[in-house]
């Protein structure tokens, strides 16, 4: 099949290039020394194609190259301790250059006051202006370049350093990158030409390259103890690029990187009158340091309205409204609507790269589960009211339906939630409104069938057939009813066991001098369970969200007496309860999904709602679509980062926000 539901292969934030440095070229004419005169073999970082060092793409990869050229003019300073002096300025002709661009080779005239009998330390800079501070050490200018067109871009700072014990033999430089390039594939597939400066940001103001302070001064990198200080500069100013109409531009930045881990970037657009514009997603952090030496392409499309990343495609995230999303170990799957009564699948990595959209069939209120192995199921209902299973086995999706048990009268099926066992079994629960067989109950008389909430899996037959059972019986006779009109919610341990939690409303009717009753609680059940229940109230002012498999116990997502919970399900015996309630202090915060860390997203107003640990907050720059789930997600167990996945309400495109680092 075309389509894979995810990304094999990591698509981190930025596409690291394989450039390496300080590799001595063996192309080199033969040397000589005359007197004060010595010759100097510039060997150039290691990579490949034309321009002032360094800056087309290599046929047929992503790679930019570092060659010589003609004009290229390099600094040379001298440094015996007391004695520190500059060399005359070199600029290189066609004549000192190799065949193959990666060896320049020239002749130049020692300073007066450098003894060529005594070791001597040379240190070359190109690509950079460079001074001496007041303790004579060499600082060179790694300000970072703006994005301007690829083959514009001249100012790539490279250094080298060579310490000999005389000047009377010939000297080979090795020259090394002091810094990266950031790579911007900019698509404008509008009917007008863009015309911006872009520039790449994080919201929190981290800083992952050394850039201008105050606006006034430039960070420079000393070559003597390889720190970078700020010295007063005439900034200077970046140039707005044009993204023809329909065309394809590549843009380049050259930066010095800060150790730092990469944080959340988001790319700015300034335009003319003072427009900026701010792409509709972000790239995610990355767990690594960017180094030296190497090129990060991004990629972004302009639509004619918005700005967002993408992958290599050009493909802007799926337009869909958020049913329900899952993590795998490196990928976050998501079923979500059109308002088409279709019902689709995506997956994406980092929400900027979305694999195929999948279609899954017709229906509505769709869940999901990811197993072991990295596959996803799906559940949801069907327009003709049966349970539509689905899985992906890495080649193709299989099809299955739950139907009800009053097969061809007027039962049918809704609600389902979904969770897979160690094996990659699947275990289902729904709302069957026929589910149940009437019998004789206490009381007398033959009750009336109310929706039931079911349980169905399919591991204990060979075939892979469904069975199902009743787990809540709904029902009315003369002195009472019980009714499950709210769904239920499904999770499976790692022993295989499962535990379900539903809405229950229960009615007393007078009878035989009885009073009358309303209550209202939210029920569990479990294998060889005959009792498990919230609190019961005379107010329906409970709800359910989510219910999940930490590693190590069951965690409830519900609401009881107008209070939103999560709690852990405990049982023993027969009896189960809900212990260790911890509540939602944010007022008018709806939770609506549990992570596999059992960390939380929802709404609070219109804007996403969090908590991990102790911590709540709001991300108060994004507004949710109405009517849409926000659903959490981990990838993988060992990154420390939950994510929302959402449809923004700006442009009905599905997203993927990083919420935080938890503890």
């Amino acid at each position: 099949m075309k389509n894979k539901y995810f990304i094999w292969i990591v698509s981190a934030l930025l596409i690291i290039t394989g450039c390496t440095y300080n590799e001595i070229d063996n192309d080199k004419p033969t040397l000589e020394v005359e007197g004060r005169t010595l010759v100097i073999t510039a060997s150039a970082p290691d990579e490949s194609p034309e321009t002032r060092l360094g800056l087309e793409p290599e046929t047929g990869t992503k790679n930019i190259v570092v060659k010589w050229k003609a004009g290229d003019v390099l600094y040379l300073v001298f440094d015996q301790g007391t004695a520190v002096k500059e060399g005359t300025p070199i600029t290189l002709t066609q004549q000192n250059i190799s065949s193959n661009g990666k060896v320049a080779t020239f002749t130049i005239t020692i300073p007066q006051g450098i003894n060529v009998n005594t070791q001597c330390t040379i240190y070359a800079v190109h690509g950079a202006t460079y001074q001496l501070n007041m303790y004579d050490y060499v600082v060179v200018n790694v300000s970072p370049v703006g994005f301007s067109l690829l083959n514009a871009l001249n100012n790539v700072p490279v250094s080298g350093v060579v310490t000999v014990n005389n000047l009377l033999s010939p000297i080979t430089i090795n020259f090394g990158h002091l810094g990266l390039l950031q790579c911007l594939n900019f698509k404008n597939i509008s009917t007008t030409d863009f015309v911006i400066t872009p520039t790449l940001v994080n919201n929190g103001g981290i800083s992952w390259y050394h850039t201008y302070s105050g606006g006034t001064t430039a960070p420079h990198y000393n070559l003597y103890n390889h720190q970078v200080s700020n010295f007063t500069v005439t900034p200077s100013t970046t140039a707005p690029v044009t993204i023809p109409a329909g065309g394809i531009v590549q843009l380049a930045q050259w930066v010095m990187p800060k150790n730092v881990n990469t944080p959340e970037i988001k790319l700015n657009a300034a335009g003319p009158g003072g427009l900026t514009y701010i792409s509709a997603n972000s790239k995610p952090a990355r767990g690594s340091v960017m180094q030296k030496g190497k090129a990060y392409h991004l990629y972004a499309l302009w639509d004619g309205t918005n700005l967002y990343f993408t992958c290599s495609s050009f493909s802007p995230p799926p337009t869909g409204d958020v049913m329900h999303a899952d993590g795998g170990s490196n990928y976050i799957g998501v079923v979500y609507s059109k308002g088409d009564g279709n019902v689709y699948y995506n997956s994406t990595q980092d929400g900027c790269t979305w694999c195929d959209e999948i279609t899954l069939g017709t229906g509505s209120q769709a869940r999901m589960a990811i197993d072991g192995n990295n596959y996803p199921h799906v559940v949801f209902t069907t327009s003709d009211h049966k349970i539509a299973y689905r899985k992906y086995d890495g080649t193709n999706w299989s099809t299955s339906y739950i139907e009800s048990n009053n097969v061809g009268s007027a039962g049918e099926c809704s609600l389902p939630d979904i969770d897979v066992d160690g094996s990659g079994y699947a275990h289902i629960t729904y709302t069957d409104t026929k589910g149940g067989n009437p019998g004789t109950y206490p009381g007398g008389g033959i009750p009336t069938d109310l929706p039931n909430i079911m349980y169905a899996e399919n591991k204990t037959n060979s075939g892979g057939a469904f069975i199902k059972s009743i787990v809540f019986d709904g029902y009315i006779t003369t002195h009472e009813e019980y009714h499950y009109i709210k769904g239920s919610r499904i999770a499976v341990d790692a022993t295989g066991k499962y535990y379900i939690i539903a809405h229950k409303y229960a009615h007393i009717l007078p009878y035989q001098g009885q009073m009358e009753q309303h209550t209202y609680s939210i029920s569990i059940q479990s294998p060889g369970v005959k009792y498990g229940a919230s609190e019961t109230f005379p107010a329906d002012q409970h709800n359910l969200y989510d219910l999940e498999f930490d590693g190590t116990k069951v965690v409830a997502l519900y609401k009881a007496n107008n209070v939103n919970y999560t709690a852990t399900i405990q049982v023993q015996g027969t009896q189960a309860s809900f212990i260790n309630q911890a509540n939602i202090s944010t007022s008018g915060a709806i939770p609506y999904s549990l992570s596999h860390r059992c960390e939380i997203v929802g709404i609070n107003g219109s804007n996403i709602f969090y908590k991990y640990s102790t911590t709540e907050g709001s991300l108060t720059d994004i507004t949710v679509k109405a009517n849409t789930q926000v659903a959490a997600a981990n990838k993988g167990n060992t990154a420390n980062k939950f994510y929302a996945v959402y449809t923004d309400n700006a442009d009905s495109k599905i997203k993927v926000k990083e919420i935080a680092s938890t503890p």
